[in-house]
């Protein structure tokens, strides 16, 4: 079991006691486990069931809309659906704990709650993607899955329009605050220039008026459903049993969800940073680390094609995907990069080999915008 930060061990307490009393036992998956204990997260699994307390600045109001997805009948084949907290039977809640309202209707009430000052959302636990066999991975699922999600009509799952902005952009800004907050240092001054020359709206700024002299990007696209932090970590596959998930506390599962989103399957995990976007962002960080090199292009070729082949809306059907794929690609090189350096400085070690070839790549992406072009 990881250890937990000390400030946060009462709040692991009571995240394991949540999902003991939604899974009934330990089950099959064991003891609790730790498997991430971040200054933005924590999360505990304890037998069937995985419990997180999210960030701090979480919003609430755009959190309940984005369980309110994970959760709709359209979008459970796609996203792994939450599970109803508080449990019926958690009875001794530390005081200031509450569910969060906020839900559209009664049965989507019951997906949140606040514990210690944390909002708490439960789940199903998956078996998460090995990342020591990137040939063995599910490639092609995971972009038949990205493919739906963007096929999805957002009329369908939103009838009021009201849906949260992915927050692709603003993960960005948020690793460069990691960067400057670690110190000065060399790399750190490379991945700076290489931030400082992407495009405005990969810094989380504005887009430039059309037509303007030089501008060598599109605006981005903001009118498809998006996971908003893609990887090949959030993705887990389900056992039959469990594939469906639960719904609300004491709620019956969705009357009219397909026969067929009950089986066992691969899911979209995280819904964080869910929300209406550029659906290019899904695919930037696999992009971005097949250009510098870490991702074999096999596996890009096999990603891409199935996305593809599936009608994924990100990249054209036929042809060069680069022009839909730059500006996102760079800012997920530039992202990965200022994490990096800003880990290994607060470690106090130097780069190893994956932190410097992100680096390389941000010194590449500057070194390519000074050519004199012709």
């Amino acid at each position: 079991m990881r250890a937990v930060p000390p400030p946060e061990s009462g709040l692991a307490s009571d995240l394991v006691r949540i999902g003991a009393s939604l899974s009934g036992d330990a089950g099959p998956l064991g003891a609790a486990v730790v498997l991430s204990g971040r200054a933005d997260s924590l999360v505990v699994r304890i037998g069937g069931v995985v419990v997180k307390a999210h960030a701090h600045e979480t919003d609430a109001r755009a959190l309940v809309t984005r369980l309110q997805l994970a959760a709709s009948p359209r979008l459970r084949s796609v996203l792994l659906s939450p599970l109803g907290v508080p449990p019926p039977s958690w009875r001794d809640a530390p005081p200031g704990s509450a569910p969060v309202d906020g839900a559209a209707d009664d049965a989507h009430a019951g997906l949140a709650m606040q514990v210690r000052g944390r909002l708490v959302t439960a789940w199903p636990a998956g078996a998460p993607v090995s990342p020591d066999d990137p040939d063995a991975a599910p490639w092609e699922e995971a972009a038949r899955l990205l493919a739906r999600l963007h096929a999805t009509a957002l009329t369908a799952v939103a009838p009021a329009g009201r849906l949260p902005r992915a927050g692709a952009p603003g993960r960005v800004a948020r690793a460069m605050a990691r960067l400057r907050a670690a110190g000065r240092t060399p790399a750190g001054i490379e991945v700076e220039e290489a931030f400082a020359r992407l495009a405005p709206p990969a810094r989380g700024g504005e887009a430039e008026p059309p037509g303007r002299e030089g501008v060598r990007w599109p605006r981005e696209r903001s009118d498809v459903l998006v996971h908003g932090d893609f990887h090949l970590g959030q993705v887990v596959r389900l056992a039959e049993a469990r594939a469906g998930g639960a719904g609300p506390a004491g709620a019956p599962e969705a009357r009219e969800e397909p026969r067929a989103d009950r089986r066992g399957g691969f899911r979209l995990i995280d819904i964080d940073d869910l929300g209406v976007g550029d659906p290019a962002w899904d695919l930037a960080r696999l992009a971005a680390w097949y250009a510098a090199g870490l991702l074999p292009p096999e596996a890009w070729r096999r990603f891409l094609s199935a996305y593809r082949a599936s009608g994924g809306r990100a990249v054209p059907a036929e042809g060069d995907p680069w022009p839909a794929l730059d500006v996102p690609a760079r800012a997920l090189a530039v992202q990965a990069a200022a994490l990096a350096v800003a880990a290994a400085s607060r470690e106090g070690r130097p780069l190893d080999d994956v932190e410097t070839a992100l680096v390389d790549a941000c010194r590449r992406m500057v070194r390519v915008d000074r050519a004199p072009h012709v």
